[in-house]
């Protein structure tokens, strides 16, 4: 893309050149087929001029071309942005899954060697060991799930950096706030790069419905020449002292003066003149469409956010901190043989699932922070 403006640059360029002027130098000589004296030389110029100001706006179309080109490499940038952030957020939110997984298996490991030996000894019965172990096996499962789906979420990052970009992540998932109304949003989101792509594609169409009118005006070819001739044969009545005929010369010096209008109406031009219209008016409803479309698209975006951060809340106020202390609970009951390890074992599956809700519930507030970015087509600070 940046190559491209590089290249409507050029186009830009080429489109301000006017039409080549010509000189045309022909010679005609009769002596190599016997006709001595017999000679005609001429030189013109010729210059065309192009009628309708076609040359300002050949420019016109250009110059919305570069502007056109820079205004698709901003929005390619937002997009993007907008997708890497994505990509990052689903990363991060598996790798925080897997640790999530593993730091309870950690747990369940140190539970797995202490209950075999209270199994051994006769303290509990051997079914509650044996309970907690395929419980450590289907977290053994778990983890290598989320283990593969975290290389998975850094590959497709990757395709998006670039291959050989080396890559680490590190940190919480952020939570940001946002300082706009969704007045001021939708207000902001008129400056957005594809409407701004939108509006220059229509104004490009408009100059070439003028470019393709004026194409239908005849150029002008003006032209000047100069000529010199000669010409010698005898005199059919005169004689010199031989008797031979005498030898008659004449040499001739002219100027010449041309014009050339092709003759032909605006008629001619007319299928692309309509041509032209299509494409402007096409272009004209589809800003029309965008433009409407985009309070859409921000007032969707901000509610989505609302609605993730009122959840992100919710876990984090009320659902992960409970969940584990009523596991911590149920292990001490357990502890003094008023449960069953399968009620410790279902808490604290709940806790397991829990967990991994709050994180993709912090995920999702993330992702709806920078979905509204992508809708109003600015970096939030």
């Amino acid at each position: 893309l940046r190559l491209h403006i590089d290249e409507a640059r050029g186009a830009l360029r080429q489109a301000g050149i006017r039409p080549a002027s010509t000189i045309e130098v022909t010679g005609l000589n009769g002596r190599p087929l016997g006709s001595t004296g017999e000679a005609e030389y001429s030189a013109s110029y010729i210059h065309a001029i192009e009628t309708g100001g076609k040359r300002d706006k050949r420019t016109q179309v250009a110059e919305k071309a570069v502007e056109l080109a820079e205004a698709e490499l901003a929005e390619h940038t937002r997009q993007l942005s907008a997708d890497v952030k994505y990509r990052y957020v689903d990363a991060l939110a598996q790798r925080q899954k897997l640790e999530t997984i593993e730091r309870l298996l950690s747990v369940d490991r140190e539970s797995v060697r202490l209950m075999k030996a209270r199994a051994e000894e006769g303290e509990i019965p051997r079914l509650d060991y044996e309970l907690l172990l395929v419980d450590v096996s289907r977290l053994e499962a778990q983890k290598i799930v989320a283990a593969a789906r975290t290389n998975s979420a850094l590959v497709e990052l990757r395709v998006l950096l670039g291959p050989d970009e080396f890559l680490t992540l590190s940190g919480e998932l952020p939570q940001k706030t946002t300082p706009y109304s969704v007045q001021e949003a939708q207000k902001l989101a008129l400056d957005r790069s594809d409407l701004r792509v939108a509006r220059i594609l229509e104004e490009q169409a408009a100059a070439e419905v003028a470019l393709a009118k004026a194409q239908g005006r005849p150029d002008i070819t003006l032209s000047a020449g100069y000529s010199y001739s000669s010409a010698q044969f005898d005199d059919p009545v005169r004689r010199d002292a031989a008797g031979l005929p005498l030898v008659l010369k004449d040499r001739d010096n002219a100027l010449q003066f041309g014009i050339s209008v092709p003759l032909y109406g605006r008629a001619r031009n007319r299928g692309s003149v309509e041509a032209a219209l299509s494409r402007a008016a096409a272009a004209q409803l589809r800003r029309h469409q965008l433009h409407s479309v985009i309070r859409l698209e921000v007032e969707s975006a901000w509610q989505r956010r609302q609605a993730a951060n009122q959840a992100f809340r919710l876990f984090e106020s009320g659902v992960i901190g409970q969940s584990e202390k009523n596991l911590s609970s149920i292990r001490q009951a357990y502890d003094l043989g008023q449960v069953r390890i399968l009620d410790v074992l279902n808490e604290q599956r709940r806790l397991i699932e829990n967990q991994m809700a709050f994180i993709d519930a912090k995920a999702e507030a993330t992702r709806a922070y920078y979905e509204l970015e992508r809708a109003i087509g600015i970096e939030i600070k």
